[in-house]
């Protein structure tokens, strides 16, 4: 008998092991990680994603429209982004492009395409979100990085388990919880001088891929405009799978003028 439990013990061991929860990679302790610390490996963390391939389904809500479609992206960070939507019976109804030198927007329902500079301005005449760029790679990376430097730092705290820092950005206030497990934030807002929530993001079911990290789940909202748009990915491969950013427009597709 005591044989065998000696021959068991490193099945057990192994069985605590794989089983054990993930651990955190920085210490939750606002004395143990400075800020300088957590900052710099949020930023090593980001870089190891180079690549996504994914399919889901994006949702979006807002006083001009809504709806849904199922949809298939292909991205290079940091500034190629392809979206194909389709529709039911897998119809396709539209294809978003961005990068930095220019976006494509082809609305196959109408036939009609637009494209130029990718400014806030000029993506907001076509997506009725108040998202640069680099916010609609994210929403679609999973990803949001804090453009902010230690200087504009404000406050540094724990709070929900997870790290908490408060920036001061222009007259607004942006507040940023990152996971310290896959360091990556999970949820960032914005508020203006009187506390009003400006917008809000959030991020979870997180997917880890050769060390890179990617979520899932993506939800952003702007509560004042009463709008809202959800991406739910069902399939993502981290830097794994060939991007192709191949794409076509009808010749006759009608120019949208902006």
């Amino acid at each position: 008998m005591i044989r065998r439990n000696v021959c068991l013990l490193p099945v057990l061991t192994l069985l605590v092991v794989s089983c054990a929860p993930k651990r955190s990679e920085l210490l939750l302790n606002t004395d143990a990680t400075s800020p300088a610390i957590l900052l710099n490996r949020l930023e090593e963390r980001e870089a190891k994603l180079t690549t996504l391939v994914g399919r889901g389904i994006v949702t979006f809500d807002s006083p001009e429209m809504a709806g849904s479609a199922s949809f298939l992206s292909n991205m290079k960070k940091p500034d190629s982004l392809l979206v194909t939507l389709a529709g039911p019976f897998g119809i396709e109804v539209g294809t978003l492009f961005l990068s930095r030198e220019k976006y494509v927007m082809y609305n196959s329902l109408e036939n009609s395409v637009a494209t130029g500079d990718p400014t806030g301005a000029a993506l907001r005449s076509v997506i009725p979100f108040e998202l640069t760029p680099e916010q609609i790679l994210n929403a679609f990376a999973g990803v949001f990085s804090i453009p902010y430097s230690e200087k504009e730092l404000q406050g540094y705290a724990i709070e929900d388990d997870m790290f908490f820092l408060t920036y001061s950005c222009g007259k607004n206030t942006c507040r940023y919880w990152i996971d310290p497990r896959y360091l990556v934030v999970s949820r960032f807002e914005q508020r203006d001088a009187d506390g009003n929530l400006l917008v809000e993001a959030r991020a979870s079911s997180f997917t880890e891929q050769d060390d890179a990290v990617a979520a899932r789940r993506i939800r952003i909202t702007f509560p004042q405009q009463s709008r809202q748009l959800s991406i739910a990915y069902s399939s993502l491969t981290l830097n794994g799978g060939k991007t192709d950013f191949r794409f076509s427009i009808p010749s006759n597709a009608k120019p949208r003028f902006q």
